[in-house]
């Protein structure tokens, strides 16, 4: 069985330079992961286990974790492709975020040989049982076990860890082998610093004592990057694949390959990968000077040019010397030497310890915001002219944030002046000044009220933090309220001075817990109110005047003995924070508030600006080219308006014939309506007159005689029978003449209608004549054929040109690789040629030195110069080796270019012919469009000809339905006079019935004949004088009306013409109204597109100043963010500091012990953070942090650290401290004593206006100082005696 062990992948971007968009130190990941792959190619190990730490950030979503992400998956692929089975583990969570591994697990859900592991488990196989405990999740226990500190976190969890790797054995098979993956420390392992971690209290560990219960075969371990075997047990840390930082510098880095021995248990061979070495260089003052003098070169030989030490390194440069020296380093020279000199990245320029403390005048300077931001700006090597355009933007915010603080204003020394107390703790009244205080004991009995005096009411009165840890108990009582039923209320008023300013603080408490405070200046002779109107905001106020909260103020000026620890067991963060405190670097926060507010602001707007520009740029996107429909749109209107126009004068004039004709149409309708009426009238007159003659005729025949009445009466009898008879044949006669007329209308109607199709005929056959072909078509037809020969003969050449400019692209490229390896051995055989040269020079000195015995000589030099002369010798093999691998390469090379020509040359391709092709169809593309001119004209030609021969057609037709009409009518005619007699003598019967049945009347009027004969013979008379007019005006109007009927002819054929015509024109004004339309919108969009188009270069211009503006503000919060000036500053203190407290720490312990101080810059939750981290260094052991140490070594190693922040607020410009009350340190010997006592005299003496008191029950520290006080218990409470 074969297994490849990995861990600690780090896939991530670390600080590195950047080229074409990719960090550089990210590919130098992928390189080494490249060598692991190759391994495991050629292995071909069974399992591949990747013990945690796949990325570097955990909770990290952007474009950035997408690329890492998808690496990882790459790098996993590769190895489930060489590998059986492949388990990836979950490492710590900050670095393996669960939105990371979530990814993981999808991507790989459907691969059967690759696991994603985030909870412990045993995943089981053929031959071994896997037990795997991903990185440690506290939120998950901390429900388990709620309430506990962080120490006993670390012991509990430890325990659980143990109790899960038992577990997990348990759960595999003991025929089997088994195997732990886990990612923990296990005590005994080195560290990356050369540490032996064999503590719990840090953090949650694997015990090796649950190590060794279990008995796993093979341990598989990840999260110490330091590759190594533990305590020869078959425990084994893979390390990380590649170099993270400088406590990687001189180690190796790589994995290993476990192989299952059968009877000698595992071979594990270990493989490096191509990691990038770290490597840092000591100045001393001597090189300092040398660099500030001109000699850098003579450095740069010394340390690194001499072996070619820095190629393709990281470097640091750490530093011992001067005050003036450091201040005259050109660091950026320096950082160019190295560059230039082959290294990868110059990391840090730093010192180690600048020999000389700073004065308040010089922190004075280091306050100045525009100077600190001009020379932070410098070190980042800002050009100088941006230098003054960010300087003057920068001036605002810092007046800003200036005028925001009220702190700013004051300036000098912090001093106490005076406390008083009334029903405070021990106290029922007292007052103490402190003016003539300069270095002073406070002595007493325990639980006298030292501390509740010179401490507790301080930090009460200042920032009411009681020891109790609440301002209020259960009843509402205030701790610090005297315990005396008569105290029913307390207070605490503390004065002090800031410079040239003095405030008052005055804080009361009730028994029933309600309180007030006040704070006050004195100015012109009296106490003035600086109060707000609210409790809280007050508070803040006395924050702004004092420029420090109570952890600063706590850690520095008033040392309580429960709080010696208070600084250095605070977060590394929070210790960054607090020496900017110290400092008076709160003003940076508020000015990287400010330009972040306006980069903000800058940033939104040309985010505003983007849009509206992506908003404009869709909209021209949108309307198209308007232009150039326009013009198509134009020329389509032109052609619809002329034929629009057409159509209307055609129409127009067939309009008026219409017009014409409906108005006689109309005239003959009125007249044929007169002449019924008439006829109508005539008929009634008729009528009328009938009736009187028949009153006439049947009065006279009535008076003639009953015989003739008889008579006629029976005669009309007969002729009613004959009219009967006759009725049939009357009536058919009547069909017949109707039916015949009908006939010849539609005889007419077949006519007319084959005349118009004959005029249509004619006029197409006038259009075909025009369309006939000319003797220039064949000619267009040639050479338009001729054209798309040569297009298809000029797409094949242009094809051959892109694969000949490929080729001639390889080709250019092999011939600059093989100048590349030409110039890179020219490069080796230089540098052999300056090493000879180096050499020789040493040599020399053998000849000069005049030395007697130069083979056993001792001499430093002369030895250096005895291996000069030897490796002088060993060169010649060097320059043989250059030359036979210049050789061989620059053979294979110029293969390379060989094949590479022939293979361009192989093409066919002839740009002239290409340009000839190009030319003859730019010629030829003009008959394109001509030869679609003639193919549309033949289009016409077809359409005429089949319209001609639909209109004979139509003819044929037509002439067919007139002859059968006409043939109809004929037979109808013939019809009708058939019956032509009979309807004749019908209406003779008729007329003679109607003349006869007066008679009837008669017969029966007898009586009254007589006098009806004469009425009707008078009214007869009137009548027929009527009917004479009647038919007068009958005859007129039949004239006028048969006139009219020729003016109406063809009228109904021509409604139906003017109606289509009217439907033409119709049609062609909505299509002109329609591209009138549409050429509107066009000419809308025209001159939007070109108001857009000025509108986005307004909006880009302002865009850009808004970008400039936001990139500007964006580098000055940086500037002004904790890793920007404050670390600066700070970093310029840390030697300060380091040196104060080394010096106090090393008189406490006999030079036994020292602190180190080590800023760093770190990301977390996505932002730059700085953190300073305290180690104690002690003679004969590792550097182990602060925590680690005794509660002895703890005091001391806070006890110096304390007073040297005390020095630095006391010299540090703004708000210094003129006071350091210090409780008793535990845990001092005699020689302890003394030494911190000597470190107070030290600072009171280098301040003589810093007030120090210490509290002590120590007689020998008593005798140490010059001014003592007592604290005595009395019956009226606690009192002071000085």
């Amino acid at each position: 069985m074969k297994i490849l062990h990995t861990a600690d992948w780090h896939l991530g971007t670390f600080r590195s330079p950047v080229k074409d968009g990719v960090n550089l130190r990210t590919e130098d990941t992928k390189s080494c992961l490249n060598e692991l792959v190759r391994v495991a190619k050629e292995e071909q190990p069974d399992y591949s286990l990747i013990s945690g730490d796949v990325f570097h950030v955990g909770r990290l979503w952007s474009d950035r974790c997408c690329e890492e992400i998808i690496t990882a998956i790459h790098y996993i692929r590769e190895l489930a492709a060489v590998s059986k089975q492949v388990i990836v583990m979950r490492g710590t969570p900050n670095h393996d975020g669960a939105g990371q591994f979530n990814v993981l697990s999808e991507m790989f859900a459907d691969c059967q040989n690759v696991h994603i592991v985030i909870t412990p488990q045993v995943i089981s196989f053929n031959d071994v049982d896997i037990a795997v405990l991903p990185g440690f999740d506290r939120g998950t226990y901390r429900a388990k076990f709620p309430g506990l500190s962080s120490d006993e976190e670390n012991v509990v969890f430890t325990q659980e860890l143990a109790n899960i790797v038992t577990g997990l054995k348990a759960q595999c098979e003991p025929n089997k082998k088994s195997v732990l993956m886990a990612h923990y420390t296990v005590p005994g392992c080195n560290t990356e610093s050369g540490q032996t971690m064999m503590l719990t209290q840090f953090e949650p560990i694997i015990p090796q004592e649950a190590l060794m219960a279990a008995g796993y075969d093979l341990v598989a371990l990840g999260h110490i990057h330091r590759p190594q075997r533990i305590l020869s047990q078959d425990w084994y840390y893979s390390g990380a694949i590649n170099a993270m930082n400088f406590n990687d510098e001189g180690q190796e880095r790589g994995f290993w390959i476990h192989t299952d021995m059968p009877f000698d248990g595992w071979d594990s061979r270990f493989y490096k990968t191509p990691i990038r070495e770290f490597i840092t260089f000591d100045f001393t003052d001597t090189d300092i000077t040398a660099i500030n003098l001109g000699h850098i070169d003579e450095v740069a030989f010394n340390y690194w040019r001499y072996n070619g030490a820095v190629q393709d390194k990281i470097v640091r440069i750490h530093y011992t010397c001067s005050a003036d020296n450091s201040k005259a380093l050109n660091k950026a020279v320096l950082e160019r030497t190295l560059l230039d000199d082959g290294a990868f990245m110059v990391w840090e320029i730093l010192p180690d310890k600048i020999d000389e403390f700073a004065n308040r005048t010089e922190l004075a300077k280091a306050t100045d915001p525009e100077a600190n931001l001009i020379k932070y700006l410098e070190e980042k090597q800002v050009e100088p002219e941006k230098v003054q355009e960010l300087v003057l933007k920068a001036r605002p915010i810092i007046a800003e944030a200036e005028a925001s603080m009220t702190a700013a204003a004051n300036t000098g020394t912090f001093e106490p002046v005076e406390i008083a107390v009334k029903n405070y703790r021990n106290y029922e009244e007292e007052t103490f000044n402190f003016e003539d205080i300069t270095f002073c004991t406070i002595n007493g009995q325990n639980g006298a009220g030292k501390s509740s005096l010179f401490m507790d009411a301080i930090i009460d009165c200042l920032f009411e933090e009681p020891r109790e840890g609440v301002i209020k108990d259960d009843t509402g009582k205030s701790p610090w309220l005297r315990n005396d039923e008569k105290a029913r209320s307390g207070s605490i008023m503390f004065t002090f001075r800031i410079g040239e300013k003095k405030y008052r603080v005055t804080r009361t408490r009730a028994r029933s817990g309600k309180g007030t405070l006040n704070i006050a200046e004195f100015a012109d002779g009296e106490w003035k109110d600086c109060s707000k109107e609210r409790y809280n905001d007050t508070q803040q106020e006395i924050l702004n005047i004092l420029g420090m909260d109570s952890f600063t103020f706590k850690s520095c000026a008033l040392i309580m003995q429960d709080q010696y620890v208070l600084f250095l067991q605070a977060k590394p963060e929070e210790r960054v924070e607090v020496l900017g405190t110290l400092l008076g670097l709160g003003v940076y926060q508020i000015m990287e508030k400010i330009a972040f507010d306006k980069a903000k602001v800058n940033g939104a707007k040309g985010r505003e600006l983007k849009q509206e520009v992506e908003v404009h740029n869709r909209t021209i996107a949108e309307f198209g080219s308007p232009d150039e429909e326009l013009e198509v749109c134009r020329t389509e209107l032109a052609g619809h308006e002329s034929s629009l126009q057409s159509k209307i004068a055609e129409r127009d004039q067939q309009k008026l014939i219409l017009a014409n004709q409906q108005a006689a149409a109309e005239r003959r309708a009125k007249l044929l309506a007169s002449i019924t009426t008439l006829q109508s009238k005539k008929t009634a007159t008729e009528q009328s007159r009938a009736t009187q003659q028949a009153i006439i005729d049947s009065s006279a025949i009535i008076l003639e005689g009953r015989a003739e009445i008889e008579e006629k009466v029976a005669e009309h009898k007969s002729l009613l029978k004959r009219e009967l008879e006759l009725a049939g044949e009357s009536a058919l006669y009547s069909s017949k003449k109707q039916e015949a007329e009908n006939l010849a209308k539609q005889a007419v109607t077949e006519q007319e209608t084959i005349d118009a199709y004959k005029a249509r005929v004619e006029q197409k056959k006038k259009e075909l004549s025009l369309a006939q072909p000319t003797d220039q078509d064949s000619v267009v037809k040639e050479k338009a054929e001729l054209y798309a020969r040569k297009k298809t003969e000029l797409d094949e050449m242009q094809e051959k040109a892109v694969v000949y400019q490929k080729a001639k692209t390889e080709y250019a490229a092999a011939v600059f690789r093989h100048d590349e390896i030409t110039r890179k051995f020219d490069t080796e055989k230089q540098s052999a040629d300056e090493q000879k040269r180096v050499l020789e020079k040493k040599v020399e000195i053998l000849s000069e030195s005049g030395c007697v015995d130069i083979d056993n000589a001792h001499c430093k030099f002369l030895q250096d110069a005895i291996g000069a002369k030897e490796e002088l010798a060993a060169l010649d093999g060097i320059y043989v080796d250059i030359a036979a691998r210049r050789e061989t390469e620059l053979a294979k090379s110029k293969l390379e270019v060989d094949e590479k020509l022939s293979a361009m040359n192989a093409i066919e391709f002839d740009a002239e012919v290409l340009s000839t092709l190009q030319k003859e169809c730019a010629a030829l593309l003009p008959y394109v469009s001509q030869l679609e001119v003639i193919k549309q004209r033949e289009g016409k030609i077809a359409l005429l000809e089949a319209d001609i021969k639909h209109l004979q057609s139509n003819i044929l037709e037509a002439e067919k339905r007139l002859a059968e009409v006409k043939t109809e009518g004929m037979v109808a005619e013939k019809e009708r006079d058939l019956y032509a007699d009979a309807f004749s003598i019908h209406a003779k019967v008729q007329s003679e019935i109607v003349s006869l049945e007066p008679w009837l009347e008669k017969e029966k009027q007898l009586p009254v004949a007589e006098e009806r004969n004469l009425t009707a013979k008078n009214r007869v008379l009137e009548l027929t004088g009527e009917l004479l007019n009647i038919d007068t005006d009958i005859a007129e109007k039949q004239t006028e009306a048969d006139k009219e009927i020729l003016a109406m002819s063809g009228m109904e054929e021509l409604a139906g013409i003017v109606a289509k015509m009217n439907a033409d024109v119709e049609a062609l004004n909505s299509l002109v109204k329609e591209k009138q339309m549409k050429i509107g919108a066009l000419q809308q969009k025209s001159e939007q597109i070109a108001k857009l188009k000025k509108e986005i270069t307004v909006l880009q211009e302002r865009q850009t100043g808004y970008a400039k503006e936001t990139a500007d503000y964006d580098t000055l919060k940086v500037a002004f963010s904790q890793s920007g000036v404050p670390h600066q500053i700070i970093r310029s203190i840390i030697p300060q500091l380091t040196a104060t407290s080394n010096t106090i720490l090393g008189q406490m312990t006999g030079g036994k012990m020292g602190v180190e101080f080590r800023l760093e810059r770190l990301q977390k939750n996505g932002k730059e953070k700085v953190s300073l981290d305290i180690f104690i260094e002690e003679y004969g052991k590792s550097v182990l942090p602060y925590l680690s140490k005794s509660g002895g070594e703890k005091v001391k190693s806070s006890l110096s650290v304390i007073l040297a922040l005390a020095e630095i607020k006391s010299s540090s410009a703004g708000i210094q401290l003129g006071m350091l009350f210090i409780d008793e340190p535990p845990f001092l010997d005699g020689d302890g004593i003394q030494a911190y006592c000597d470190a107070l005299e030290t600072i009171q003496s280098r301040y003589s206006n810093i007030k120090i008191m210490a509290i002590t029950h120590d007689p020998t520290m008593k005798a140490r100082f010059p001014q003592n006080l007592d604290v005595v218990k009395t019956e009226n409470g606690s009192k002071v005696i000085y």
